[in-house]
């Protein structure tokens, strides 16, 4: 008997998160993006990119706690939205790249609301949030789930 793509897709095992191993994934996702952002905020600040006279919401220029804090916030978010979707999903692994795609997509109209940020600091934020989905969705995925 013929073995159909089909077939051979209905046997292999569903994705699965490991929620065991997503205990010590989440906080190496978070100091990972943390450290990261932190570096690429600081030669963006070195290069000028994060003038003074741009302000955020609370009326403070861009400085590395925002950024550090915010970055941790994203990965919180990122984990917490891999555990419902393992939760509730066949697919998980699939399901949770979509999604992330779409957010960090969705993000990238957040810097451009920000009153007189110029192309670089534009830029500079947008490198900002497609690290932290990158090392997110990758560490997410490939460490936090079911072997």
């Amino acid at each position: 008997m013929a073995t159909t793509a089909f077939d051979s897709a209905q046997s292999r095992p569903a994705e699965q998160v490991d929620y065991r191993r997503l205990l010590w994934v989440a906080p190496l996702a978070a100091v990972v993006v943390a450290v990261v952002n932190a570096i690429i905020f600081a030669l963006a600040d070195a290069a000028g990119l994060f003038p003074d006279d741009v302000l955020l919401t609370n009326g403070q220029p861009m400085g590395l706690g925002p950024v550090v804090s915010v970055s941790i916030i994203g990965v919180v978010g990122a984990v917490l939205v891999y555990a419902l979707i393992g939760r509730f999903s066949r697919r998980p692994i699939r399901l949770f790249t979509i999604v992330a795609a779409v957010v960090l997509v969705l993000s990238f109209a957040s810097p451009l609301s920000i009153p007189g940020a110029g192309a670089g600091y534009i830029a500079a934020l947008e490198l900002l949030h497609i690290t932290t989905a990158a090392i997110a969705v990758v560490l997410l995925t490939r460490l936090a789930r079911k072997a």
